[in-house]
């Protein structure tokens, strides 16, 4: 029994498995010694190998199905990055965002409830809130995620849960295939292309992938050990780099390091961003960003040579 409970303090259930976030949070995790057990809609034998210690479970979108995976794990943790993002949501995009944001996060509560687990880290976006850290969604995306912190609180209220929301701000790497800006320009850097770069002066702060991984770990350790002192916790941190940057300088510094000058071509703005800068609430204690902004440009200008 002893062995048993032991094991049990090493297992996590991370959601969002096989995305940007998630496989560098799968691998650091595992690395650290931890069980992994991630949570995908994608069939299992289709996914790429993740490392030792990282367990692929298949969901089908019903709740009883992840009763039955929690009562079967008895995980010590739940770490929550699945979500459905984008900053202007289409028609077809409403049903969409309901249940990645809201419905899945409620199920993954009650799988939690049920099975025993009381530990929660899940991700937030600093999109919620306004420059002086309001809610004020900017868009549809935030407003549901808005929506499940509601819904949290219930949870750690009703039911002794104890979670940490981190606010995430514009995450790259080197391995980012998603048309982003980041991206669009490492792709106008190695093929000479024009980039097509937004007119506003909107500041952004981005924290490279393996940092961001570092805080939902370091989170996650502040969670630890399990006691009465930690029953109905909830608490939200803002990860960041310190620091933010404008499209414009971003090209900049992306032409300073790589040694060349990107064509660039003006695009008409989609309108108002109603947000000039990032919300940056308080940060994870014992965190610090380890990839400052020109080191990730560095080994983005080597992956696209």
């Amino acid at each position: 029994m002893e062995m048993e409970r032991s094991q049990q303090a090493r297992r996590v259930v991370v959601s969002g498995i096989t995305g940007h976030v998630g496989r560098e949070l799968g691998r650091q995790l595992s690395a650290a010694g931890i069980e992994v057990h991630g949570l995908t809609r994608q069939v299992v034998e289709d996914i790429p190998p993740y490392p030792d210690r990282v367990v692929l479970h298949q969901i089908d979108g019903r709740t009883e199905t992840l009763v039955a995976l929690f009562e079967e794990l008895r995980p010590q943790a739940v770490i929550h990055l699945a979500a459905l993002a984008r900053r202007d949501h289409l028609l077809t995009d409403v049903v969409p965002f309901f249940e990645a944001n809201i419905l899945y996060g409620t199920q993954l509560l009650e799988a939690m409830r049920l099975g025993g687990c009381r530990r929660l880290v899940t991700a937030e976006s600093t999109l919620q809130f306004s420059q002086t850290g309001e809610h004020r969604p900017l868009n549809l995306y935030a407003a549901t995620k808005q929506a499940f912190w509601d819904l949290l609180t219930y949870y750690v209220d009703a039911f002794g849960l104890s979670a940490t929301a981190l606010a995430l701000p514009t995450i790259y790497s080197e391995y980012e295939t998603v048309p982003k800006l980041m991206t669009d320009i490492a792709a106008a850097w190695r093929t000479g292309g024009v980039l097509k770069l937004q007119t506003d002066e909107v500041l952004l702060d981005f924290v490279h992938v393996e940092d961001v991984a570092g805080a939902f770990v370091a989170a996650f350790g502040l969670l630890e050990p399990e006691g009465p002192d930690k029953q109905g916790l909830l608490r939200r941190y803002c990860v960041s780099s310190g620091g933010a940057v404008t499209p414009l300088e971003l090209l900049a510094l992306f032409e300073r390091i790589g040694e060349r000058k990107l064509p660039m071509q003006k695009a008409a703005t989609a309108g108002n961003s109603r947000r000039a800068r990032p919300w940056r609430g308080p940060g994870i204690p014992g965190w610090m960003p380890q990839v400052n902004l020109e080191a990730g440009i560095k080994r983005m200008l080597v992956r696209h040579q």
